[in-house]
């Protein structure tokens, strides 16, 4: 006898509907949540920069020439940014998949955590090499064949990551889940989990870009380089942390609600 097919169909409107009810609809739960890794990634922002703009300190050492330029202060940024969005990530998910049941005794934050920490480190891996292998090919003057080859391995590995992407919801909600499974259960919803993250998530993108736009244009920035004043310096900042904050609550709440129905659904009525 044949299986029956127990896929399910995820609609696409109604979750990113549901993240925005989730997230803009427990304000007081997304503050509680979210203070402590704010201001962390706010300080690991604005500290450097003032130092190096506004007291006349050398800055934090950089490294490489000519077109490729790296920063210490950007690394500590990224670095900051990876650890407490990250953290916020898993207790969001934990908020959202434990609302009114007990806790999973295995959902320690600390194994969430560190399993979140080390997926989104392969990503990021993954992601540089494949981008290392591009510019150096560029550089190489490598035949012309190499740059759209690695462009469509990119994609390929993208759509990958898209395709395994219950692996957080099920760190954070303590279960088991492997790469195999993952892939799997996602079948038939890749694309739909694509268009609910951009449906949620583009609107906040699109505000912010046209706040930082509007102020570039207002304090007609170009007559300060390179001191800015202390109030657009300050924005400037502030304004991208609040987005990635709210950007990682509504893919969080995405994500859960693909998991809750997908998974916790089907572990249920099994």
């Amino acid at each position: 006898m044949a299986k029956a097919d127990t896929r399910v169909t995820m609609p696409i409107a109604e979750i990113a509907v549901d993240a925005y009810r989730i997230v803009f609809g427990r304000l007081s739960l997304l503050f509680d949540l979210a203070w402590l890794p704010f201001l962390i990634m706010l300080a690991a922002t604005l500290v450097p920069g003032y130092s190096r703009l506004y007291l006349d300190w050398g800055g934090l050492p950089s490294w490489g020439g000519e077109g490729i330029n790296v920063r210490a202060e950007d690394l500590i940024e990224a670095f900051t940014s990876l650890l407490c969005l990250n953290a916020f990530a898993v207790r969001w998910h934990q908020a959202i998949l434990f609302a009114g049941e007990a806790p999973n005794p295995n959902a320690t934050f600390l194994r969430a955590w560190g399993r979140f920490l080390l997926y989104t480190l392969l990503v990021y891996l993954i992601s540089a090499a494949i981008l290392a292998a591009m510019l150096i090919a560029a550089a190489g003057g490598v035949s012309n064949y190499v740059a759209p080859a690695a462009g469509i391995l990119a994609a390929l590995v993208w759509i990958g990551m898209l395709r395994c992407s219950l692996l957080f919801p099920a760190a954070a909600f303590g279960q088991v889940l492997g790469i195999a499974a993952a892939w799997r259960l996602m079948r038939g919803n890749t694309w739909r989990f694509l268009g609910c993250g951009i449906l949620a998530c583009a609107p906040v993108i699109l505000v912010s870009t046209l706040l930082l736009s509007g102020m570039f244009t207002g304090f007609h920035i170009e007559r300060f380089a390179p001191h800015p004043p202390l109030g657009f310096f300050i924005l400037r900042n502030l304004i991208p942390t609040c987005s990635n904050m709210i950007v990682v609550a509504l893919s969080a709440s995405v994500l859960a609600s693909f998991y809750r129905r997908i998974v916790l659904r089907r572990t249920t009525a099994l």
